[in-house]
């Protein structure tokens, strides 16, 4: 599957979070919400960590592959708070015949707020 289409395809849990695909795919966007909050008023990291899977899943679904996560490790950075715009990029690090990894990068404006590092594995190619 090519990767427009794949993001193309609706993603049940991204559209519950508010998750929207901007720059053709390029990346991911939330605006956090109060929904999105935690205790302390802060982002949840729970809305933070789904808005990467879905940017990493834009990346690694992609040149007819078929993939799913393996592993993902994330570093908060920053606290994100309600009214914020946050945008995840995922850049393919390696590319393999069995894994991909990832860099995926969480921004508010120009400051980065969260990374991730994150494997695949690829199923298969259609």
């Amino acid at each position: 599957m090519a990767e427009k289409q794949f993001l193309k395809k609706k993603s049940p849990f991204s559209d519950h979070l508010g998750i929207k695909s901007v720059n053709n795919g390029a990346a991911f966007q939330l605006k956090i919400l109060p929904r999105h909050t935690n205790s302390n008023g802060s982002a949840h990291g729970g809305a933070i960590f789904s808005l990467a899977d879905r940017a990493f899943a834009g990346a690694v679904n992609s040149k007819g592959r078929v993939a799913v996560a393996m592993e993902m490790k994330i570093n908060y950075l920053s606290p994100i708070w309600a009214g914020d715009i946050v945008q995840a990029r995922a850049k393919r690090i390696k590319e393999g015949k069995k894994t991909t990894v990832c860099l995926i990068e969480v921004t508010r404006k120009k400051e980065l707020v969260a990374i991730l590092l994150a494997t695949a594995f690829n199923i298969r190619h259609e």
